[in-house]
């Protein structure tokens, strides 16, 4: 993957996660292998790697979940708009803010253990915004 068009996700010091119009890929940055690669429906909209380089997530029309080589997609999940780390093994995913079903989920990577934290009703009917407080 050509990194000069890509828009990068995440990046550690081992890792990085970008993408390239509707495909994402997790590259390891010592040897610029591709570690996993993956097609959505439009542009992925968000990603997060651990600090310590043993999972990575991407949002957008799904989710999907990359633990050292194996990969998981949670359909359930869909419409992501922003992700961030809550410990060292659970996320949480905000789903569309401007949307009627837009919520916030907790996931755990580990065991795919997916819970709706609360209703996000916050920025219905606004107009959209770059930024989002949750």
């Amino acid at each position: 993957m050509e990194k000069k068009n890509s828009h990068i996700l995440a990046e550690t010091n081992q890792l990085l996660l970008l993408h390239e119009w509707e495909t994402a890929s997790l590259i390891n940055k010592e040897n610029d292998s591709i570690l996993w690669q993956e097609k959505y429906i439009g542009d992925p909209t968000c990603g997060l790697i651990d600090k310590s380089n043993e999972w990575a997530v991407v949002g957008g029309d799904h989710l999907t979940i990359w633990i050292q080589g194996k990969t998981w997609i949670v359909n359930e999940l869909s419409d992501i708009h922003s992700l961030r780390i809550e410990n060292a093994d659970t996320i949480e995913v905000l789903i569309d803010p401007w949307s009627s079903k837009s919520a916030v989920w907790k996931v755990n990577v580990n065991t795919l253990e997916k819970s709706k934290i609360r209703d996000f009703r916050e920025y219905r009917d606004k107009p959209y915004t770059e930024k989002v407080h949750w």
